[in-house]
């Protein structure tokens, strides 16, 4: 979307002029950069290169005949200017998303697209009744779907790179809105080879080798606890990262892991692997996005659907 934009360091509302030619990318630039404080940083999270960012600046610098940033050693340091013109650059954003949004109310049929990202299986999170059900409903709605861990689709969705996603665990941030999907419980699993050892209890588990995601996610946090509570302490740590790789293993009797229930049918059907439940070992799957795009019909619609898949609705 094309608009031209005015923006003065007065205090009134920021208008809109035939006159200037801003670009609306322009302005994103400036606030992913002073988001930043790094003009690499903020190449990366717009997926371009630093001399287009280093270009959309002096650009928009021209335009306003104003210096918006100090270049220091340690990155980039929003002037007295900038600072101030930054929230005026966020309310003409908010302005045009609200004009999107008003757009796509009006329409018979809504049209769009969205990023999700998965934390685990698509079988798991029931993506294929997910798409069916929209599908049928709002054909003109596509979805893009990428893999991706529970910490790293939180911190995507704050930087705009997805619109949505599914997580494990609380949201870390008070700007994502979270719908609660089910509590997700774990159990021990444990090869057929050793199912001897699960009659001595954990500690029968202690000297086997444990496969373990080495990632930073809410599941792999609830290990340790787990390990002190009952006076674990294994001997062997096998790091794997990708859950398909971790069950594979487990049924191949090649460690000890912690599965889902329908990861336990997968491997099983590999081979044969017993499962030991423990309470406390469970977690909250959530389906998160940025607050205000719960606002979004398309969004709004793409919620629904999945509470009707998860049979909250």
């Amino acid at each position: 979307m094309n608009i031209a934009i005015w923006i003065g360091l007065r205090d009134d509302a920021v208008t809109i002029s035939k006159e200037e030619r801003m670009e609306l990318y322009q302005l994103n630039t400036f606030l992913v950069v002073a988001e930043e404080g790094h003009l690499t940083r903020g190449a990366e999270r717009l997926h371009t290169s630093q001399p287009s960012v280093s270009a959309h600046i002096k650009g928009l610098e021209e335009e306003l005949e104003t210096r918006l940033f100090i270049r220091t050693p340690k990155g980039m340091r929003l002037t007295e200017a900038g600072v101030r013109l930054r929230a005026k650059a966020e309310a003409v954003l908010d302005a045009v998303r609200d004009l999107e949004l008003e757009a796509r109310n009006l329409g018979d049929e809504l049209v769009g697209s969205l990023t999700m990202g998965l934390n685990t299986d698509a079988e798991y999170l029931r993506m294929v009744p997910l798409l069916t059900s929209l599908g049928e409903a709002h054909p003109r709605i596509t979805l893009q779907l990428l893999q991706s861990g529970s910490m790293s689709v939180q911190g995507t969705i704050r930087k705009g790179d997805l619109d949505c996603g599914f997580i494990f665990g609380t949201p870390r941030h008070p700007e994502i809105h979270a719908v609660r999907l089910e509590t997700t419980q774990f159990f021990v699993a444990v090869p057929d080879v050793w199912k001897d050892r699960i009659a001595l209890g954990p500690q029968g588990l202690t000297d086997l080798p444990w496969i373990l995601d080495p990632g930073d996610n809410p599941v792999q946090r609830l290990v340790e606890p787990f390990f002190e509570a009952h006076d674990i302490r294994p001997s062997r740590r096998l790091e794997v990262d990708g859950d398909e790789v971790i069950r594979v293993l487990v049924a191949a009797g090649k460690g000890v892991s912690f599965l889902r229930q329908n990861e336990l049918d997968a491997a099983n059907r590999i081979g044969v692997v017993h499962a030991v439940p423990f309470q406390e070992l469970s977690i909250d799957l959530h389906f998160v996005c940025l607050r205000h795009r719960d606002e979004d019909p398309v969004m709004g619609a793409v919620i629904e659907h999945v509470k009707k898949v998860w049979d909250l609705e």
